[in-house]
């Protein structure tokens, strides 16, 4: 059993498009406004419980043994206690020892019965629609075949080793196999039978494949249909009625055809008839074009508002059902995404007809990337990746994965742009496969970024029609696209505004950049949702499973939860991808407090730090924890900076040291500066508290430190009672706003609570729900504040040293108090967890001055 180290496909039917057969008579269905297949008497589901038992090698496999276990199908083996669960990002699961694999392999055995009433005439078909990473099949105990390519369908004639009555499968899927060097996506690495498993009853001489071709001329909408059958088949389309002869084409006209496009997805539906089976297809008429520098749609220049997305549920891992496909568009539709980049694998086949429905465009990717290439000798050396596609050894395998992307998916009327597959760079074992997709498809440009890490040879290759880039910056597109005389064709950034965590800081510049230059076709923010494992105590990523190799929290970098809930990310996306790229501060009145005002206060100070640890109002203390500085945050984008603010410059450990001290009854003065051992000071600051009846004013003026290149934040933190967690505000809001992400925030008066500003739902705890540019403040029956310049606030259950230090949500330990931050200034959060430097303007002031008023 060597197969696993060859690229080979044994036993299974050519590639062909994606389709349901149905009988002539049979009633067909809906479910989620696609045709439900389940409703075509020719369509049998072997999903269900089957028998498994894992193996530790391949050669341990006895198609006769018995298997003690059961397991659900479709699922991931590590869901269900077997293997061990790990994310990766960028590496190889595995000792890289090409063409090699470890002899230390799991698999499994999967067994199951089904019945089929065998007829003369009739054939059968087993089809499997995804399998992680390779199986040989078995039919009542004798070979059929072995597939692998894991997101493609693998479909085998069972038809002479099936019985009439009671039959048995077994299917061996291994965990690796050669393919698994040609498929590294940054992803939890599933195994196992993880998409539907369906057999197919069809006539002799039944409907094998066809292409359909749309176009229009003036109102008349023309439909080009190939007969790629051994035999004849009959085509209905409205009012016509075609049978096109094996081996040929036919041309439909449907006047005044209304065209298909992402905001008006209209669809046609035609029928195929031949051998007493039906094929019900539903087609949009839409043309793709490039004219020059521009992508178009009919002949009318679009701009994709994308996403990427895997297909995953926190519960079932790679496993997802219909109604998560539904869920997602619909969802994608309320967000204003018109696009879907299908990272890093063709999705679920029932996606692309939800696709179409409803109407979304999509950059369908073939199942392709080799990203541990360049992580192979522990370094990240691009030239490492050139070596594996400049070799003939992975022509064959990534071209079969070429032609199963364009076959099964040719039809769908969703699909406007092949992607030859994902950081993978590009060489000659390319050329085989992007050729065939240009001769085979003459209707859609082909996309691949991979260009960007490849010999400068190809960068203009006529094999791909865009140019592509992943988290480039401003001037980078600037200077080479817009500004490059060269380039001529269209832009996409088929990966941006990196969603990890509190991000997406940048994406209204993105689209600034976007809606003013024709070239841009658009972008795909990376990514969807959050990958996370759902359990009791809550959500878990890299690491948590005990896991050797891992890349931590990498894998939580969506737009969504895990479990699809909006994030701020999310809210920002909408509001750009709907058209807006500003939210200006606005004139609102600050509203009469209804409150009764403390007749006095008097406050305690830390001559030694400048902490202010009292503040009593009419003799009542307010502080729960002292008053004090605040210079450090923690969210994902931050982490490359990490080394610099913690492990270089000890951001989390300097301390106050008061220089000078004048006091009189009602003030102090404080000038000082902010140092940890062994360093000189990070920042000097200057602190004046001033009591007067009810009112503490707080003046604060910084300078930092030239050596620390940028703070994440200049301002002032404090506990108060949780009997006060109701606050109002004057500023971006309702969601949580910074100086580069408050286009979906409109400025205005709000009221919240800690617990409701708090966004729970980041995966790893962190900075979460200040608002930005602030005039007032008032938290309920305790203090309001104004100050002379608009400053950032937030009132939350945890403090920013929890934010920093706690891994998950389940693990922030609750406070008998909330804590309230008040920022002179906070840096912006852009999207550098994977993409560019903050710019300047959002970095915080080198020294600022502001002077804070509370009424208490």
């Amino acid at each position: 059993m060597k197969e696993f180290q060859k690229f080979d496909r044994i036993g299974t039917t050519p590639h062909r498009s994606y389709y349901i057969p149905f009988s002539e008579n049979d009633i067909v269905r809906t479910k989620h406004g696609i045709l439900d297949r389940t409703s075509s008497s020719r369509f049998t589901s072997l999903d269900g419980v089957w028998q498994i038992g894992q193996l530790a090698h391949v050669e341990d496999f006895d198609v006769n043994e018995r298997l003690h276990e059961t397991i659900p199908v479709p699922s991931c083996v590590q869901m269900h206690g077997y293997d061990q669960i790990q994310y990766l990002n960028s590496r190889y699961p595995f000792p890289v020892m090409l063409p090699h694999l470890p002899y230390e392999n799991p698999c499994w055995h999967y067994r199951r019965t089904f019945n089929v009433k065998k007829q003369n005439g009739e054939r059968y078909y087993v089809n499997f629609e995804g399998v992680d990473s390779a199986f040989y099949l078995y039919i009542n105990g004798k070979f059929k075949g072995y597939s692998q390519i894991s997101h493609a369908t693998s479909e085998f004639d069972i038809t002479e080793l099936a019985i009439d009555g009671e039959n048995t499968i077994d299917v061996l899927v291994l965990k690796w196999c050669i393919s698994t060097y040609l498929e590294c996506q940054d992803k939890f690495r599933f195994s196992g039978i993880f998409r539907n498993v369906y057999m197919l009853t069809r006539p002799e001489g039944h409907i094998t494949d066809y292409k359909i071709e749309t176009d229009y001329s003036g109102k008349d909408g023309i439909l080009t249909f190939y007969n790629e059958s051994e035999n004849e088949i009959k085509i209905a389309l409205e009012e016509n009625t075609v049978i096109v002869p094996a081996k040929m084409k036919s041309v439909i006209v449907i006047p005044d055809v209304k065209l298909w496009t992402a905001e008006e997805p209209n669809l046609y539906s035609m029928t195929l008839l031949a051998k007493g089976e039906k094929i019900i297809e539903s087609v949009g008429f839409r043309k793709v074009s490039i004219d020059g520098k521009v992508f178009k749609i009919n002949d009318v220049p679009v701009k994709l508002k994308g996403v990427n997305r895997h297909d995953f549920n926190c519960e079932t891992a790679a496993t997802v059902s219909l109604d998560d496909l539904a869920k997602d568009v619909h969802l994608m539709k309320e967000l204003n995404v018109n696009a879907v980049r299908t990272s890093h694998y063709p999705n679920s086949p029932e996606f692309y007809m939800l696709c179409d429905k409803f109407g979304i465009y999509v950059m369908d990717e073939a199942d392709l990337e080799t990203h541990g290439a360049c992580r192979r000798d522990g370094r990240y050396d691009i030239p490492l990746w050139a070596e594996y596609v400049e070799s003939d050894f992975f022509t064959q395998g990534i071209t079969d994965r070429h032609v199963s992307l364009v076959e099964r998916d040719k039809n769908r009327t969703c699909v406007i742009i092949w992607s030859l597959g994902n950081e993978s760079s590009f060489g000659k074992a390319f050329f085989e496969g992007a050729t065939y997709i240009k001769n085979r498809d003459k209707t859609r440009p082909i996309h691949y970024e991979g260009l960007q890490f490849a010999d400068p040879k190809y960068y203009y290759s006529e094999l791909v029609d865009m140019v592509s880039m992943m988290y480039p910056s401003f001037e980078t597109i600037r200077e080479k696209v817009l500004d490059n005389p060269e380039e001529t064709r269209p832009f996409v950034m088929c990966e941006y505004t990196h969603a990890m965590g509190n991000s997406c800081g940048d994406i209204a510049e993105y689209w600034d950049m976007i809606y003013n230059n024709e070239q841009m076709l658009g972008a795909f923010v990376w990514e969807w949702a959050d990958h996370g494992i759902k359990t009791e105590k809550g959500f878990l990523y890299g690491g948590d499973f005990n896991e050797t190799e891992h890349d931590g929290n990498f894998c939580a970098d969506g737009l969504l939860t895990p479990d699809r809930k909006l994030k701020s990310n999310a809210l920002e996306m909408k509001a750009v991808y709907g058209g807006k790229t500003r939210s200006e501060v606005q004139v609102v009145d600050i509203p009469e407090s209804n409150h009764k005002f403390a007749s006095e206060i008097t406050i305690e100070v830390n001559e030694h730090t400048g902490e202010l640890t009292s503040i009593k109002a009419d003799g009542n203390e307010v502080l729960r924890t002292p008053l004090h500085f605040n210079i450090i945050r923690y969210i994902d984008n931050d982490r490359d900076l990490l080394p610099q603010w913690i492990d270089r410059c000890h951001l989390d450990s300097c301390k106050p040291h008061i220089f000078s001290c004048e006091k009189t009854k009602n003030s102090y003065k404080f000038k000082g500066c902010l140092a940890a051992n062994c360093l000189i000071p990070a920042a000097e600051f200057e602190i004046i508290y001033n009591v007067t009846g009810n009112v503490l004013t707080v003046t604060i003026e910084y300078t930092l430190a030239d050596y620390v290149e940028c703070f994440p934040r200049f301002g002032i933190e404090f506990g108060i009672d949780k009997a006060h967690e109701t606050f109002s505000y004057v500023g971006f809001g309702p969601t949580e706003s910074y100086a580069d992400k408050h286009v979906a925030a409109e400025y205005g008066f709000y009221t919240s609570s800690a617990k409701e500003n708090y966004d729970y739902g980041y995966v790893r705890p962190q900075e979460s729900g200040s608002h930005y540019a602030c005039k007032y403040l008032e938290v309920n029956n305790l203090f309001t504040v104004t100050a002379e310049h608009p400053f950032s606030c937030s009132v939350t259950p945890f403090t920013t040293a929890q934010l920093c230090e706690t891994l998950h949500p389940f693990e922030l330990k609750e406070n008998d108090f909330v804590n309230v931050c008040i920022d002179l200034a906070m840096r912006g959060v852009g999207s550098h967890s994977c993409g560019p430097d903050l710019p300047h303007k959002y970095e915080i002031p080198k020294n600022k001055k502001n002077t804070f008023k509370f009424t208490f």
